[in-house]
């Protein structure tokens, strides 16, 4: 009934195929975030979104980034829109700015469009980017035309 040399059957299920790599990521439609009880030093480079809510102390670049109530930047930021409604001490580049009436900034705005909402405080002149020097590769900083003088407080 059982031999001593008793094979067991080989399966025939197909040799598992090498699980193909996974495709590069592209920026995620989620933000990345600094929650509140984060303290960052150093820089910040983020392809996406980035949601500030605690205490950065470096420079800031992305391609949106919201520096919320109650969070703490030292450093600058630039972006392709920025939206400030806690308190930073640092230049400000981007092509759409929103400071918003919990907004604390201390520093300079370089920007095309400038929202500020009324009670934000607002220390530091604010300069239109010149879309020329842009494109010819010349620092925006060194063409900015002022607009406003130092210190403005909306109300």
């Amino acid at each position: 009934m059982f031999s001593q040399s008793s094979k067991q059957p080989e399966s025939k299920l197909p040799p598992k195929a090498s699980q193909p790599a996974p495709a590069p990521r592209s920026p995620s439609a989620e933000p990345s975030i600094i929650s509140a009880d984060l303290r960052v030093v150093g820089d910040l480079h983020c392809s996406g979104d980035l949601q500030v809510k605690g205490n950065v102390e470096g420079d800031i670049k992305g391609r949106s980034v919201t520096i919320g109530e109650g969070a703490h930047v030292q450093g600058s930021v630039m972006a392709e829109t920025v939206h400030i409604a806690g308190s930073i001490k640092g230049q400000i580049e981007a092509p759409a700015v929103t400071v918003a009436r919990s907004a604390r900034v201390q520093g300079d705005i370089v920007h095309r469009t400038l929202t500020v909402e009324a009670g934000a405080f607002l220390d530091g002149t604010c300069r239109h980017l010149d879309t020329k020097a842009e494109a010819g590769g010349v620092s925006a900083l060194k063409t900015a035309k002022p607009e406003e003088k130092k210190t403005a407080t909306a109300s």
